[in-house]
């Protein structure tokens, strides 16, 4: 396995990294839980030591699965997680809709400290805005409160994981120059290859 510092932060991740999406969603397929706790270990094992996934997979799951699979582990891995998505006070949804968004400090701050109790950890190391909109960017409240979690140990960097179908180039050029994020996540596949054409 190949190693690379993430972005401007000082962290060294596997070139190919675990998206725990896939094993907790099950938007590509029923994974049973001792089968997705075999493959989260196998990649560990393997030498993979980036795992990312966010607080609305699965309600929780995703971050819960996590943890049992590499609790004991967690200081040999990079743990990325995700907010924005207010699924706690909107717990159910049609299909694939997309859930309301909450950008205030209070609901921040909630929603870090609840993936900090499912993950099992006392600090998470990138932690990503979901989707966020432009004027979510924009939003100085958010990253102070963002700069706050850091200045407080909870988080050690922040980012945004833009969505394409969401909105991403205005909102992917002002999370760089704008906000100097430590790191942004986009799509990148055979089939959707133009974020990366513009950033990459």
């Amino acid at each position: 396995m190949r190693y690379r510092r993430l972005g401007t932060t000082d962290l060294h991740v596997s070139e190919v990294s675990f998206g725990v999406w896939t094993v907790s969603t099950g938007w590509w397929g029923k994974v049973d839980k001792p089968d997705a706790i075999r493959l989260l270990r196998q990649a560990f094992d393997l030498g993979i030591n980036c795992f990312d996934t966010a607080d609305t997979y699965a309600k929780g799951y995703g971050e819960e699965i996590l943890r049992e699979a590499l609790g004991s582990r967690r200081h040999d891995c990079i743990v990325n997680t995700k907010f924005g998505y207010d699924w706690y006070s909107n717990p159910n949804r049609e299909g694939h809709t997309e859930r309301p968004q909450r950008w205030d400090a209070e609901f921040i701050r909630y929603a870090c400290e609840q993936s900090l109790r499912r993950l099992g950890t006392e600090y998470i190391d990138l932690y990503q805005l979901h989707n966020p909109r432009l004027t979510t960017i924009l939003d100085d409240d958010v990253f102070d409160t963002l700069g706050k979690l850091v200045q407080e140990g909870k988080i050690r960097y922040f980012g945004t994981a833009l969505g394409p179908d969401i909105g991403w180039k205005a909102e992917g050029v002002e999370s760089m120059s704008g906000r100097g994020v430590s790191a942004m996540q986009i799509i990148y596949s055979i089939v959707e290859q133009q974020p990366a054409r513009d950033f990459f």
